[in-house]
């Protein structure tokens, strides 16, 4: 180490070879910076795209499949209503979005000032994979006004039919989220109770033993395709 400084000290203690020496130190330090921006001005956004991820547009494409039953309902007892979903009768590609049900009924004994009889629903938490603790869900209802009794079932998480934005390396990526085809899948057992309500006494009338309650069930399925945003 010592006889490198003092090699140094020789060489700049030398007046007339110092000048060149800053020269060449002078080109070398400038040429250095020259090829420094050269290289990142040329190769700055592929070395920057190399640590970008892609952001994709997740549209839905819905489609609802209904279907309806009713039966007779003897008074105070309860019947089960299925529905059964299965890959017979959901699009390739498609996936179980929504569920929404509804059951309707009338006063149907045929006696003057009848009034409407009590009906009572449950949809049983079981029977598909869905997201069954979701907030939104209506599994239950009543009604002794002869008004619908609207019931909802959140199925697939998230999914409302809105666009979202995800990033992701690939659109397989993009996609998986939303390509679970376990969702929905198996059969779903709807309880209806019906309890009949008798007119004003004295007056004449025939027994209300029954009532014809009709459940329509309509699923709400999805088709998910993503579309690269380009960012400026």
């Amino acid at each position: 180490m010592q006889e490198e400084t003092s090699y140094l000290s020789l060489i700049f203690s030398d007046e007339d070879s110092r000048p060149y020496i800053f020269a060449v130190l002078a080109v070398f330090l400038l040429t250095s910076a020259y090829q420094t921006s050269v290289f990142y001005y040329f190769k700055s956004e592929e070395i920057i795209g190399k640590y970008d991820v892609p952001t994709w547009d997740v549209s839905f494409e819905s489609a609802d499949l209904s279907e309806e039953e009713t039966q007779i309902v003897a008074d105070g007892t309860t019947a089960s209503y299925f529905l059964d979903i299965d890959d017979s009768n959901i699009m390739e590609n498609s996936y179980v979005g929504l569920l929404n049900v509804v059951v309707s009924y009338e006063e149907t004994s045929g006696n003057f000032a009848d009034p409407c009889d009590f009906v009572s629903v449950n949809l049983r938490p079981e029977g598909i994979l869905a997201q069954w603790d979701n907030q939104s869900n209506v599994l239950s209802g009543s009604s002794d006004q002869c008004t619908d009794i609207l019931l909802f079932v959140q199925i697939y998480p998230s999914f409302d039919g809105s666009n979202v934005t995800v990033e992701s390396e690939s659109i397989d990526e993009a996609l998986a989220h939303w390509s679970n085809e376990t969702y929905g899948r198996g059969e779903l057992n709807l309880e209806v109770e019906v309890n009949t309500q008798q007119r004003v006494e004295g007056l004449p009338t025939q027994q209300d033993t029954d009532e014809a309650v009709t459940v329509s069930w309509r699923l709400t399925t999805f088709m998910p395709t993503a579309t690269q945003i380009d960012e400026e």
